[in-house]
């Protein structure tokens, strides 16, 4: 279901002989799907709804995040973050366990610019971020400095079209907007600096 492209990929496969069966829908010979296809469509479906989330053109220009994010909204990221760590809500995404970084390279800044970005994180990102709008990257397993956290997750934010809404320690906490967004950033600033100015 790319909108970009024009499809028919199932009938050009049909054409060339090749026997085509789409999960979650009876096959040609008229066999039922089984539970476990039936299991493995939804997950594709899942899957294919982000993809179709992140390439879908949108009515309304999207505008750089780093071009409407104030210092109040950062703030206000912060604080929502902050409650959420606190009642244990927080979506937390650590660095891949099976893509490990030898101990030298963690204290080396500049590793943090080339080290390689799997697609299955960045697609846990992407997931999380479409899901919550806001999630905290944990990379003590790749970076011993802040500074390494700070380029990975803007690496990483400048593939997601997300913002970095904070580095702290060995964490970066991710921002972006959901389609269409859950968290409305210019009301929750207004409301923060009301209650800024009423204390």
């Amino acid at each position: 279901p790319n909108p970009r492209v024009d499809g028919g990929g199932i009938q050009v496969l049909q054409n060339a002989g090749i026997d085509v069966h789409v999960l979650g829908q009876r096959s040609s010979n008229g066999e039922k799907t089984s539970s476990d296809e039936m299991e493995a469509a939804k997950d594709c479906s899942n899957l294919v709804n982000y993809f179709v989330k992140r390439i879908a053109p949108r009515e309304d220009p999207v505008e750089k995040l780093e071009d409407v994010i104030t210092g109040k909204k950062r703030r206000v990221l912060r604080s929502i973050a902050g409650r959420q760590k606190s009642a244990n809500k927080m979506q937390q995404i650590p660095w891949p366990k099976e893509e490990s970084v030898a101990e030298d390279d963690k204290k080396n800044s500049e590793f943090a610019e080339d080290v390689p970005l799997s697609s299955r994180f960045l697609e846990s990102i992407d997931q999380a971020l479409w899901d919550h709008e806001i999630v905290l990257l944990k990379l003590n397993k790749v970076v011993k400095k802040k500074k390494g956290a700070k380029i990975i997750g803007g690496r990483i934010a400048e593939i997601l079209d997300a913002h970095v809404a904070q580095v702290i320690g060995h964490t970066a906490l991710l921002y972006r907007p959901a389609f269409p967004p859950v968290l409305d950033l210019d009301e929750l600033a207004e409301e923060d600096t009301a209650n800024a100015n009423s204390d």
